[in-house]
């Protein structure tokens, strides 16, 4: 079977080849190298090479491996689609990495319902380093001009302000006045924001001009939203509940709230207020969340989001077996979505 340019086998491959890369960037950083600045950064390198082993080991624990591979595959299939070769965008790929590295454990810090102790304070700190200044640094030693790495450098910032944006609109945002579309505003920062800067770093590192760049840029947000979508009906079917656990106003718990008349839309948000705090709230309201026809509502209503994010591929165009195999990643992403291959089709 032919694979095409950049087909599942090539991937692997590809995504392999970035966890050697990242390996070695641990052993450089342990040894207080790696930053591209003089000697005697040993405690800040050490810190990240731990954090980054831990984190790697909690994918693997967890079973994420298999979410990685649209974090590492983006830039490259970006970078393909462009030039018609993946390599280079390979420190992209690292950069998204480190940056969800460090993202994942603030995220976690912030949904906490407990105030984090004095020892958070070292590992805030060094997440910090390892999703801002490792990748700026690295991005800062990258052999290119200074006008793309001004560009680069610039998707970076971008994509921090845009995911803090988000971030905050999730953790103060409340079911009650939530809307289908405020919901989806904080996607578009939270998750959205890496999965664009991905795409359009990578856009940049092609040598696109600033037209195609920012449409680069629109497909990683769109499917980084999808991407979230996913997660959020993760979360419910494996049992974790742990957005129902954080009173997280979710989209499809929105669409549930937007679906029911008065009566039943104050017993969800009460339900929704005791899952805090009580399993069986947050199992009675999953049922509920997970209703067939709410499920089906919700994928309707996605169902723009897919199409655009296919539309915008439409328009970039570029190397034809890398456009397919972007156009595949939707497609994979929609897939695990129950009902979404349905609404889409």
């Amino acid at each position: 079977m032919d694979e095409g340019a950049f087909g599942r086998a090539a991937q692997e491959r590809a995504i392999a080849e970035i966890e050697v890369e990242i390996a070695r960037l641990c052993e450089l950083l342990a040894e207080g190298r790696a930053m591209g600045l003089d000697e005697g950064r040993e405690m800040v390198g050490g810190a990240m090479s731990e954090f980054l082993l831990e984190f790697f080991d909690l994918v693997r624990a967890k079973g994420s491996r298999p979410g990685m591979r649209g974090m590492i595959t983006l830039p490259l299939m970006v970078h393909g689609a462009e030039t018609g070769e993946p390599g280079p965008a390979a420190p992209i790929a690292v950069v998204h990495l480190l940056w969800w590295a460090a993202a994942r454990y603030l995220d976690d810090l912030t949904d906490s319902s407990c105030a984090p102790g004095a020892a958070a304070g070292p590992k805030v700190l060094t997440a910090l380093a390892v999703g801002s200044h490792l990748p700026a640094r690295l991005l800062a030693g990258l052999p290119v001009t200074a006008t793309t790495r001004a560009a680069l450098g610039e998707e970076l910032s971008r994509c921090w302000l845009d995911a803090v944006d988000g971030q905050l609109r999730d953790l103060t945002g409340r079911a009650a006045a939530a809307t289908p579309a405020s919901v989806l505003r904080s996607y578009e920062g939270k998750t959205g924001a890496p999965y664009a800067m991905a795409a359009a770093a990578a856009g940049c590192l092609a040598g696109a001009d600033g037209a195609r760049v920012a449409r680069w840029r629109a497909f990683g947000r769109s499917l980084g939203v999808l991407r979230q979508l996913v997660n959020d009906r993760r979360d419910l079917a494996s049992g974790r509940h742990e957005d129902l656990a954080n009173g997280t106003a979710t989209y499809l718990l929105v669409q549930l709230l937007s679906a029911l008349p008065a009566g039943r839309r104050r017993e969800a948000l009460a339900l929704h207020a005791d899952a805090r705090h009580s399993a069986a709230a947050r199992a009675e309201l999953t049922a509920w969340m997970l209703d067939g026809e709410i499920v089906d509502a919700c994928a309707a209503s996605v169902a723009p989001l897919v199409e655009r994010a296919h539309g915008t591929l439409g328009l970039l165009g570029g190397e034809p077996g890398f456009v397919r195999e972007l156009h595949g990643l939707v497609d994979e992403t929609v897939g695990h979505m129950p009902g979404f291959r349905l609404a889409v089709a």
